[in-house]
């Protein structure tokens, strides 16, 4: 490579790098919408029943919905480009939701909310892959590092702003940082001459062949239920210990506290951890797995809720570099196809995601509520066993 081919590709990495990272930590904020600011949906439009919960299942919709359209347009436009539009149209949807005048309205919003939001996390995600390569893991531990700092900051911040305004404000606010971010973005990529990244990113177009292709081969598979399992352990815990808090020890606050504890650790995994795991990401991830169960079983047998706080925080240092690494890895052999394995992962995550919820509450309310938490103790060995495998495969070379 020469100089100026070389200059060019630092310089459309930077771009890139700083595009994904900036537009991440706005966007977990957007994230965090349905989980904070639901009291105030559901008493401004009087919601009652199932229709309290349709805030996030809405946006969580959306966001299933983008990532099959994110896959076919997979080669037909620069990434950054995408970037920028998905980004315009979330910043229109959270102005539509705070000034909806009917739920109606306010849910549309939600579900084309949800629809922008996977195009900007899997072009985030898939960009990075792209531009920094050989270095993908560690920079990806920086883009969810800085998805936890913004998770971290949300209900202060939040808490802070509702003070001063209601939720459609925040919404506002949300809308102009949303619309900052892309003029920001646009002024970078207009720096240099409108060109994305010349030499960084060439993607295919995408065909069905290519999915079939990307499933014949074991190993995908195999990550990918890495993937699934890994995720049921996460979520479960996540949707469920302040209930389980609540319920077992009466102490809805400590619940709150675990549930910071696992994102403060988290954080700390993703942009720490990110930097010894280059070499041999997948045995960190079949580690941290185990280690996440343990930690969790430790935590649930002991009966103390305090003993299980902590455990929640150790969970979350053991686990926080799981997304970076599946990502990475999902994408190995895959160059110009990032944006499609990418998609693919996040789809089936996307799935264990909505099974979680469903089963934690089914375990507990038909069985017990210690059995309902040794779902995702059961959950983080088996997705350390098919990490192994992963791990076997590609030393063996078998597909």
């Amino acid at each position: 490579m020469n100089d100026t081919l070389q200059e060019n590709y630092k310089s459309a990495a930077g771009v890139i790098t700083t595009a994904a990272l900036v537009s991440i930590f706005i966007y977990a904020f957007v994230v965090a919408l349905s989980g904070t600011l639901i009291n105030e949906v559901v008493n401004a439009f009087s919601l009652e029943g199932a229709d309290e919960g349709l805030m996030g299942s809405l946006t969580s919709l959306g966001f299933m919905l983008s990532l099959f359209f994110v896959i076919m347009i997979q080669g037909r436009a620069q990434k950054i480009y995408i970037l920028i539009a998905a980004f315009t149209l979330q910043s229109i949807m959270l102005f539509v939701c705070g000034v909806s005048p009917t739920f109606f309205l306010f849910c549309a919003g939600c579900v084309l909310l949800g629809f922008s939001g996977g195009f900007v996390d899997t072009c985030c995600n898939s960009a990075i892959v792209d531009v920094r390569k050989s270095e993908s893991t560690r920079y990806l531990g920086y883009l969810h590092g800085l998805f936890g700092v913004g998770s971290l900051l949300t209900p202060l911040l939040f808490m802070w702003l509702l003070r001063r305004t209601d939720w459609r404000g925040i919404h506002y606010i949300l809308a102009a940082a949303t619309m900052l971010a892309v003029l920001f973005i646009y002024l970078m990529v207009r720096g240099r001459g409108g060109k994305e990244s010349g030499p960084v990113i060439r993607e295919h177009i995408f065909t069905r062949a290519d999915l079939f292709e990307y499933l014949r081969v074991r190993r995908n598979v195999v990550l990918a239920l890495s993937g699934f399992f890994s995720t049921l352990t996460l979520t479960s815990v996540m949707v469920w210990i302040v209930r389980y808090m609540t319920l077992r020890f009466g102490d809805a606050e400590l619940g709150a506290l675990a549930f910071s504890a696992y994102w403060m650790c988290a954080t700390v995994n993703r942009f720490f951890l990110a930097q010894f795991i280059k070499r041999a990401p997948m045995k960190f991830f079949v580690l941290g797995a185990a280690l996440s169960g343990a930690s969790l079983l430790i935590g649930i047998l002991s009966g103390n809720a305090v003993i299980l706080c902590v455990m929640v925080g150790v969970l979350g240092f053991c686990s926080g570099h799981f997304m970076p690494v599946l990502v990475s890895e999902c994408a190995v052999g895959y160059d110009g196809r990032t944006t499609f394995t990418t998609s693919f992962l996040m789809i089936v995550l996307g799935v264990s995601r909505i099974v979680a919820p469903i089963m934690m509450a089914f375990l507990s309310t038909h069985i017990s509520m210690v059995f309902c938490m040794l779902l995702p103790v059961a959950a983080a060995l088996v997705a350390s066993c098919c990490g192994l495998l992963v791990v076997k495969t590609r030393s063996t070379g078998i597909v």
